[in-house]
């Protein structure tokens, strides 16, 4: 099936012609040829802004960048709101639209779920996954405090993972050093990682600018990464929730870079966070959770 019946824009022919190459800052899309070998996943999580008020904004640079080199979705839907049942509903496929999760609680009793997750997927599959939340003092901390919420960190949630959300959900550190830098400098060497900007750093308190400035920071890193130097790597970008609230969908950016993704790429057709977990649960190799099963997936669209 074409790129535009999925519905991309078509890509100029002498994109495709050109010769491959390494992804570089510059051009960091587009440069692979032949058949996509991704099967790897970073999803960088951001907050609470609409997709009107961030593409095409002044304040987003890097942003609207690596939206004209790579690709975007411009019929995406966060689910519902606040930000925790979006993210619930992202990494497990099903409706977290309800008390007490529609309150934004924190990861303790009846706010704790058993239910399946693409990490325990992973998990199950032999396969590994890291997250990565900035400003958390510990690995896998349920407390929100400072710059961390916890509500933006799934994995806390999941008591069927426990033990590997112990090990494998670490805090971020820094652009020169920690486990991000480490995990970046060195592949990464697992199907999924997920990362959690602070507060200030995701939009939620912060302004547009400076989640702007943050991913500019990170996303040279991402992109000068081993992982996706190979082809294998490919980096989402995707916003919890756009301006609004109650049980209703909110339009918001999502942004989709590999080395095989045309530069310019338009998923026109409608996506949301059932979607994207589809869509990493395709790229890396394990079953579609709940509503993911039955979602549009984004693969075509941005050829991965």
């Amino acid at each position: 099936m074409s790129l535009v019946a999925m519905g991309a824009m078509p890509v100029a022919a002498s994109a495709s012609s050109r010769p491959a190459s390494v992804p570089t800052v510059a051009h960091p899309c587009g440069t692979a040829r032949g058949k996509p070998k991704v099967d790897q996943v970073l999803l960088v999580w951001e907050e609470n802004h609409s997709f009107s008020s961030v593409i095409g904004s002044p304040e987003a640079p890097e942003i609207n960048k690596l939206a004209n080199d790579c690709g975007l979705a411009t019929n995406y839907e966060a689910v519902t709101h606040p930000s925790l049942p979006n993210y619930m509903s992202m990494t497990s496929g099903l409706s977290y639209a309800h008390a007490p999760w529609d309150g934004d609680c924190g990861p303790y009793g009846s706010c704790t779920t058993r239910a399946n997750s693409v990490f325990g997927e992973l998990t199950a599959s032999g396969k590994q996954w890291r997250s990565y939340a900035e400003a958390m003092e510990g690995n896998c901390s349920p407390a929100t405090y400072g710059t961390y919420a916890a509500r933006h960190n799934p994995a806390v949630y999941y008591t069927a993972i426990k033990s590997q959300c112990r090990a494998w959900d670490q805090p971020l550190g820094t652009t020169k050093e920690g486990e991000l830098h480490s995990a970046l400098k060195n592949g990464p060497k697992v199907a999924l990682t997920t990362v959690t900007p602070d507060v200030e750093n995701d939009m939620h308190n912060g302004t547009v600018a400076q989640a702007d400035s943050w991913l500019s920071d990170w996303v040279p890193q991402m992109v000068a990464s081993p992982s996706y130097k190979s082809g294998r790597l490919a980096v989402v970008i995707a916003w919890d929730e756009g301006f609004g609230g109650g049980n209703v969908p909110s339009s918001a950016p999502l942004i989709v870079m590999s080395a095989y993704t045309h530069p310019g790429a338009r998923a026109k057709l409608a996506l949301d966070d059932y979607s994207v977990l589809r869509s990493i649960s395709q790229l890396t190799g394990v079953r579609p959770l709940g509503a993911a099963a039955r979602a549009p997936s984004f693969l075509a669209a941005f050829n991965l």
